[in-house]
């Protein structure tokens, strides 16, 4: 009897939930071709078509029966490898995380993973993602959750696009009235290495807008305190901004935003690397399950 191995089922799943090959590869952090590649393997051991032929990434009948075995496969493995990596990790895992993706997601993640009964215990630090990936790469984490500007860094276990936009206090396309071009547009945010922050600050340089910094601070509530008085507006990933702020339309006419690249890094040693791809596999479930306005790379 064939085995089939689990990276082509996530592979597969992940095309299905993406609608497509290159959203799924670049998710997964590999290229168009090897998912393609992937796929054909993956047809050729189970002797059937998964893909309908005008539907692209549109399942087949045949599809639907080993997408929903493969979600079922996938989660006992995950599962299996979690309650295995517990035993090895002696009961703690080192994660670097941004300050807003922290104050995001963890809760979501922490309270299903206290719902599970895991024993696994947890030394988190909020840091600038530069910063984090150097932690990673002196062997201060086990896993990392960073944003880059252009592609992911070397191994990521998983990439993703994250649109920006910019936040204000006023109601959704209001004007507000620094944004003149002859008067300095007042702007707060992370301090200077922040991503955020750099796109911001290009993007105004770019269309040779005015501006000062009026007010810094690392952690996204005291962003969310200065956005949300008035004392000037930021700009943050779009899935994450908090309830309070308002996206700025297009009526306020502020520059366009480039997108960042968010990716989830597994420290490459192999004694702890079962415990923190298990975890992270998890976590890419959540961030792909919340995906909300980002997309795939």
């Amino acid at each position: 009897m064939r085995s089939i191995p689990t990276d082509l089922l996530r592979a597969f799943v992940t095309v299905i939930d993406l609608r497509g090959y290159t959203r799924a590869g670049e998710q997964l952090g590999r290229t168009q071709p090897a998912i393609s590649l992937q796929m054909k393997k993956l047809q050729e051991l189970l002797g059937v078509s998964l893909f309908a032929k005008e539907g692209g990434a549109q399942p087949t009948e045949h599809g639907e029966i080993v997408a929903g075995y493969a979600r079922q496969i996938l989660a006992l493995n995950d599962e299996m490898m979690l309650k295995l990596s517990n035993r090895d990790s002696k009961g703690k895992l080192r994660l670097g995380i941004p300050n807003d993706y922290a104050d995001h997601f963890l809760p979501k993640l922490m309270a299903t993973l206290a719902r599970d009964g895991g024993d696994i215990t947890f030394d988190v630090v909020c840091d600038l993602s530069h910063n984090l990936l150097r932690g990673l790469r002196n062997g201060q984490f086990d896993i990392v959750v960073a944003m880059t500007a252009d592609g992911p860094s070397e191994g990521a276990f998983m990439t993703w696009k994250e649109p920006l936009a910019w936040v204000g206090a006023e109601p959704l396309d209001a004007v507000p009235e620094d944004v003149d071009d002859r008067k300095r547009l007042r702007i707060v945010c992370y301090p200077e290495g922040c991503l955020y922050r750099r796109n911001m600050l290009t993007a105004l340089q770019r269309d040779g807008r005015n501006f000062e910094i009026v007010y810094t601070s690392p952690s996204l509530s005291g962003l969310e305190a200065a956005v949300g008085a008035g004392f000037g507006m930021t700009v943050l990933a779009r899935r994450i901004i908090p309830s309070a702020l308002r996206i700025m339309g297009p009526s306020s006419h502020l520059p366009r935003l480039a997108d960042v690249v968010v990716g989830i890094y597994v420290v490459p040693d192999r004694k702890r690397s079962a415990v923190a791809q298990s975890f992270a596999a998890r976590f890419a479930d959540m961030f792909v399950a919340n995906d909300g306005d980002a997309k795939a790379v």
